[in-house]
């Protein structure tokens, strides 16, 4: 049987190093989040959750998206750090899903065939391990995203602080694999305007 596989997106920061915010930041015909939505849903995930925060209403209304497996949820704590959007996004999925992998909202560059290759090998070891185990891609020598949680530890999740992201938990989990990728994307996020025109030419894939 097919386990319940979510996706879930963070993209609740203030964008305070980009002078404006960036997940509205234009990459050719999509908005910056936008296109990392896209990303998401190419791949059969259950459910896609976007957490946002600053600038919530500004974003929820100018990408819509109309799959039915989307939904937007907001961190009102977003200021204080990255865990608390990655624990509104657990708390939004709830405990039964058994896999959920984690992008970025500033890493739209990730390829979908790195998602789906991801999202094969969770699933794949979701059949094959009863354990907690983290999977992420590595892109010559350099660990990237999307991380995969296989059975993530929720209570561990709900107990981060900080801006550590999941980091804190990763010497929790029963495993940890990664994954050969030949994918810059899975290491780019841009969080500046120099960010942006160093990467520019991506946009024109």
């Amino acid at each position: 049987m097919q386990s319940d596989i979510a996706a879930l997106i963070l993209a609740a920061g203030a964008s305070s190093r980009m002078g404006k915010p960036k997940q509205l930041l234009k990459l050719g015909e999509k908005y910056m989040l936008e296109q990392v939505i896209r990303l998401a849903l190419s791949a059969e995930f259950t459910e896609i959750v976007a957490v946002v925060g600053c600038h919530s209403e500004q974003i929820r209304r100018l990408i819509p998206i109309e799959d039915t497996r989307f939904r937007w949820t907001v961190n009102p704590d977003a200021l204080m750090g990255q865990s608390t959007s990655l624990q509104a996004g657990f708390r939004a999925l709830g405990e039964g899903v058994e896999g959920v992998m984690v992008l970025l909202g500033d890493q739209p560059f990730i390829s979908e065939k790195t998602i789906r290759h991801i999202f094969e090998e969770g699933s794949s070891i979701l059949n094959e391990t009863q354990g907690s185990v983290v999977i992420q891609p590595s892109f010559r020598g350099r660990i990237g995203h999307p991380v995969f949680f296989v059975r993530p530890p929720h209570a561990d999740i709900l107990c981060l602080q900080g801006d550590q992201g999941a980091k804190g938990i990763l010497g929790k989990l029963d495993g940890r694999i990664f994954v050969p990728v030949e994918d810059e994307g899975t290491v780019i996020d841009l969080d500046t305007p120099e960010d942006v025109k160093q990467y520019d030419f991506k946009n024109e894939k």
